[in-house]
């Protein structure tokens, strides 16, 4: 039987030297053979900026994209010529994340903390700090907005903050660059939608059968990564170059929220349209309705 070939576009974490896959299943999907069992050839290559991958879903040079959520969603509104498959992964935690001699919550009483800024808005985080630890913001601790996850890590690292609120992948380099989590900190920040599977209205329906295999092969790696520690880290190890007690926390504390299932979950959904268009959160069923395909919508 012939196989049907398909490119499928991921990324790695911006400014981490390609040494984090927010979705590395594909890799133990190709080797074990997943996707030629759902008789598909799968071609599963890093391309790094939104811009090009759209770029190559309009010229038909690829026909999946894993993005994050919030990225796909704002293309979706600007142009309505893409479509979510599916989702890897609804929802992920931020850690708080704090230099190594702030040993608990009240010790950050007159210094700074960044989270970027879309979560950092919504997020109940004055309520939070003052709740937990007697601070207010503005008064006794200073919160910076970053545009980027990525900038409120490196304001951590360059000791512009004492303090930040990050995803778990940059929360995890920062514990290999000597900062420490604390342990406490409830779950009020979080990134909608961190994996979304994307794919252009008119390749939608060119590959329709063939998405549907995808999916099914797919879910199989995510079930096969999280029931297989020792081969997630021999790929880890080997496909990343992660050290030891990263490739422990990636493992235990990350893609464990990956979702085999591959849904999107509609609250995940309403929280990222708050975040990234307020103004049309109110119209979030109308969003789901068009953008995500169905099926692939749950809640």
């Amino acid at each position: 039987m012939a196989l049907a070939k398909l490119k499928v576009m991921y990324g790695h974490l911006e400014g981490t030297e390609r040494k984090f896959a927010r979705d590395p299943s594909g890799y133990l999907s190709i080797e074990k053979g997943f996707y030629r069992k759902h008789g598909l050839e799968i071609s599963w290559e890093h391309v790094q900026g939104t811009e090009e991958r759209y770029r190559s879903l309009a010229s038909g040079d690829a026909q999946i994209s894993f993005v994050v959520g919030r990225a796909s969603l704002q293309h979706y509104l600007a142009t309505k010529r893409t479509r979510i498959l599916g989702c890897a992964m609804n929802s992920c935690p931020y850690f708080l994340v704090v230099r190594a001699d702030i040993t608990s919550l009240d010790r950050l009483e007159g210094r700074a903390v960044a989270c970027r800024e879309e979560p950092g808005r919504s997020a109940p985080l004055a309520e939070t700090f003052q709740a937990l630890a007697g601070l207010t913001i503005g008064r006794n601790l200073t919160l910076e907005l970053p545009a980027s996850d990525q900038r409120a890590f490196e304001m951590l690292r360059n000791g512009n903050v004492h303090a930040a609120l990050l995803p778990r992948p940059y929360a995890f380099m920062a514990e290999e660059k000597n900062f420490h989590r604390i342990p406490d900190w409830p779950d009020v920040v979080d990134d909608p939608l961190p994996i979304t599977i994307e794919t252009s209205v008119v390749l939608r329906e060119k590959y329709d059968k063939e998405f549907t295999a995808f999916l099914a092969a797919h879910r199989e790696g995510i079930r096969y990564l999280q029931g297989h520690p020792d081969e997630a880290t021999t790929l880890l190890r080997k496909q990343f170059g992660h050290p030891p007690a990263f490739t422990a926390k990636t493992i235990k504390d990350y893609l464990v929220f990956m979702n085999e299932s591959l849904t999107v979950d509609f609250k995940q959904l309403e929280k990222i349209l708050s975040q990234v268009a307020p103004e049309t959160s109110d119209g979030a069923r109308r969003v789901a309705s068009e953008w995500v395909v169905g099926g692939a919508l749950r809640g």
